[in-house]
């Protein structure tokens, strides 16, 4: 199926300025300054991790129980949320989306309504009082056998990594990544693919806003002429975008420096009807993207870990760029579509927001130009996948529990299986799943969603080739399970 996307720059959208790959560089020294700049330059090597106490995969998938989705064991469209707070409307919106196919869980934490942790709760959704949820506890989560578990802190919104590897553990190929605070403002969640509504107009900020930009984006690039020399062009997407993100209404996702200074709420109004409603973001250029209100399909589930070793208001950031950087290397995008949500957004402490900022204030800039130049010759995804996170380790954007956390888990390889099970093995183009004791059922599920990393991965030819790959591997592990 074939998409129809403006590729380009928005001036007044909030969440699409560009910060062009090929054009990054920071500000060249100046005399007069006491202040220093951060470089983002190699300053530590990565250790070597060892890890002990592996469960069985048979723990991993039955530590959730198939009746905490309604009977179902199974299901393929999942929301996701962590929360500290009693139900909202939000999260009351987002129930309502289980009688349309979806399943609804909720993350808690230990700093959450106490009440509702004394009663030792049992994960069914009369208990959080939010139709069809699933609802995590304190002592729902320690129940679970995810080895990442061990590594993820209490307090943090990286508790949200707890909701995604339940979501696949049960099926999932589809992920709304939202908070508790991002409404939907109709009873329904588009996705580009197969329901996406043909009569809208992508959002253009409307006048009152003014000059607006994302939470996240490197403040040298808010003025640079760079940003703001785009063109807009038509194109087809030849495949669903595997990360879509949806713009909020009144409350936009910007950061503390824009709220201290410029006055809020601020809607969206449409472009020029021409145009298609949904913006592309062209690869070799950047823009971060947030947890507030994004889908992620199936593809992309490797992209979803939130690190957990910086605040989480960088925590998202950083994996946007993370994840928007090699989705270029399997022909992928991120999209971004119209206002669908309204932002409850409670009170905050602007200048404690500002303060919880500080990595994207003094770091963003470093960190894209970073990804700019970094490249890698791994054959493999997952290979890259590891390159970076040590390479962000190395260079002090995370630290050592962010490593951890992603070389014990496998969100996204094999549908969502750990590493324990899935070892991923480069053949030519392609990626092919095999394990000691897999059984043929989850080979089989791994072998689906195989993928290469080469430009020309969908030839009709290549696809022959993997095919009769599978095949042969396929009869392989039957004489080795036989």
């Amino acid at each position: 199926m074939a998409f129809a996307a403006a590729l380009a720059l928005l001036v007044a959208a909030p969440a699409v300025l560009l910060a062009s790959a090929t054009s990054l560089t920071a500000p060249s020294s100046t005399s007069g300054v006491s202040g220093r700049r951060f470089s983002g330059e190699r300053l530590r090597e990565v250790p070597e991790l060892r890890f002990t106490g592996w469960r069985s995969r048979w723990q991993v998938l039955n530590s959730g129980g198939g009746d905490w989705i309604g009977g179902r064991e199974r299901c393929e469209r999942w929301i996701v949320v962590t929360s500290i707070f009693a139900p909202s409307e939000a999260t009351r919106s987002l129930g309502a989306m289980t009688k349309q196919g979806w399943c609804f869980v909720v993350v808690a934490d230990q700093n959450g309504p106490q009440a509702l942790e004394r009663s030792e709760l049992s994960g069914r959704a009369e208990d959080y009082d939010v139709e069809g949820v699933i609802y995590l506890t304190v002592e729902r989560q320690k129940a679970l056998h995810f080895h990442i578990m061990d590594y993820l802190p209490w307090r943090h919104f990286g508790r949200k990594n707890v909701g995604f590897l339940f979501a696949i553990a049960h099926g999932a190929k589809v992920i709304y990544d939202t908070d508790d605070d991002n409404r939907l403002k109709e009873p329904r969640i588009p996705i580009l693919g197969d329901e996406l509504a043909a009569n809208v107009s992508w959002p253009e900020g409307d006048p009152g806003c003014g000059h607006m930009w994302p939470r996240g984006f490197p403040l040298d690039y808010v003025q640079a002429q760079e940003t703001f020399n785009k063109t807009i062009v038509v194109k087809t997407l030849r495949r669903a975008p595997a990360v879509q993100q949806f713009l909020a209404d009144e409350d936009p996702d910007v950061d503390a420096i824009f709220r201290l200074t410029r006055r809020l709420p601020c809607s969206f109004a449409g472009l020029d009807e021409a145009l298609p409603p949904v913006m592309a973001i062209p690869p070799r250029s950047f823009t971060p993207y947030n947890a507030q209100a994004t889908v992620h399909l199936y593809d992309a589930f490797w992209g979803l870990l939130l690190p957990v070793t910086v605040h989480g208001r960088v925590s998202d950031i950083w994996r946007a760029y993370l994840t928007q950087k090699l989705l270029w290397d399997v022909g992928q995008v991120i999209t971004f579509t119209p206002a669908h949500v309204v932002h409850d957004r409670v009170a905050h402490d602007y200048l404690k927001d500002f303060q919880s900022e500080g990595d994207l204030q003094l770091k963003s800039t470093a960190m894209v130009e970073f990804l700019s130049r970094w490249s890698s010759s791994a054959p493999s995804l997952l290979e890259r996948l590891e390159e970076l996170w040590a390479e962000l380790y190395a260079r002090h954007f995370v630290e050592l529990g962010d490593l951890r956390q992603e070389r014990v888990t496998c969100l996204g390889r094999g549908g969502g299986l750990e590493r324990s099970v899935v070892e991923e093995v480069a053949f030519e183009s392609g990626i092919l799943c095999s394990s000691a004791k897999r059984s043929l059922a989850s080979a089989s599920a791994c072998f689906e969603r195989a993928k290469g990393i080469s430009p020309s991965w969908g030839h009709p030819l290549d696809l022959v080739r993997r095919s009769l790959v599978t095949l042969i591997w396929s009869f392989f592990l039957r004489l080795k399970s036989s």
